[in-house]
């Protein structure tokens, strides 16, 4: 963060003292702020594979408001003995995805994920289809009725975060082994 920091001084310098015609608006902006989440695709990384857990989600797009849809099949129940493993990559300029540009993995998967969500776990889950809000979710077929996607703002996650669009990958694991995953695509612009 104190590298982007510097270049941004850095090129401002440059700029302010060649007297050029840059719009300064722009390269005054620092490359993070608050945002605007659009999420932009989710699907299951892996649908080929028999994992334990598998989320076959889609988003659809209604009255405005982009919609987490599909259903959900747990043969194990999505509890604390899993890590909550997360990778994102990143957009580049030239739609290259830099792979791993950010990582995090955290123990007590369902505690975690319940305690980032704050107050919006309890509408998450009975958007999702899970039938009940405490960890563990007991194994299970589940449809979705649907989630209003705009209300991932309300939660706990980080309200500052560098713009540009991102690949999700979200994995539950244990001991080095992956029991499901799922792929989120989404965009942090600029409000």
């Amino acid at each position: 963060m104190f590298f982007f920091m510097f270049m941004q001084l850095f090129m401002i310098t440059i700029i302010i003292s060649s007297g050029s015609t840059v719009d300064k608006k722009n390269v005054l902006s620092p490359p993070f702020g608050p945002f605007d989440l659009v999420f932009k695709q989710v699907y299951n990384c892996n649908p080929t594979k028999n994992n334990k857990i598998q989320h076959n989600m889609y988003i659809s797009h209604r009255s405005n408001s982009s919609w987490l849809l599909g259903n959900s099949t747990l043969e194990v129940p999505l509890d604390d003995t899993f890590f909550l493993e997360m990778k994102m990559a990143l957009k580049d300029a030239n739609g290259i995805w830099k792979e791993n540009a950010f990582t995090h993995k955290t123990p007590k998967a369902c505690s975690s994920f319940k305690k980032s969500m704050g107050n919006m776990w309890t509408p998450f889950i009975y958007g999702v289809g899970f039938k009940n809000t405490d960890c563990p979710i007991l194994p299970g077929k589940y449809v979705a009725p649907g989630f209003d996607l705009s209300i991932f703002t309300n939660t706990n996650f980080p309200k500052i975060f560098i713009y540009g669009t991102y690949k999700l990958h979200m994995f539950y694991s244990r001991k080095n082994d992956i029991f499901g995953c799922l792929v989120c695509i989404m965009e942090f612009k600029r409000i």
